[in-house]
């Protein structure tokens, strides 16, 4: 097959997978609310705004839009940076805790299907195919 042809059927076979339900709601959550609780449980808790705009690659406006909406269900406070008083920090609540757990949860029951399809051998050999492809820095 030529480079252009497969290409081409990489592209299409990327498209359709990211474009399906399961994939969409995962997206979605990643860069969504469920992407905030899963950043400040798993990865690092109290950070800025600023650091989670980045980290989940949205724009401002729309991170405080997610702040906001997770603010009023009680799953994050925001406080003042007890170093810089300047800085407002994102903390999650055990509310919060306990709907990121709850979350990961879904999407796990969610993938199990793929894994059964696939085999623990073949899901493996997918996961290391992903990291190389995610390991390669395009034209930037």
């Amino acid at each position: 097959m030529s480079e252009e042809y497969l290409g081409e059927e990489l592209y299409n076979l990327l498209a359709e997978l990211l474009n399906r339900k399961l994939n969409r709601t995962v997206l979605d959550s990643i860069r969504g609310e469920y992407g905030v609780l899963r950043y400040l449980l798993y990865v690092k808790d109290k950070v800025s705004a600023g650091v989670l705009t980045g980290q989940l690659h949205v724009v401002p406006g729309r991170m405080t839009d997610i702040l906001n909406s997770l603010e009023s269900k009680k799953w994050i406070e925001r406080h003042r940076d007890e170093e810089d008083r300047r800085r407002v920090v994102v903390c999650i609540t055990e509310e919060g805790k306990k709907q990121a757990r709850k979350m990961r949860g879904y999407i796990r029951k969610e993938y199990q299907g793929m894994f059964q399809l696939l085999g623990q051998k073949d899901t493996e050999e997918l996961i290391r195919l992903l990291k190389v492809v995610l390991a390669y820095p395009g034209d930037q």
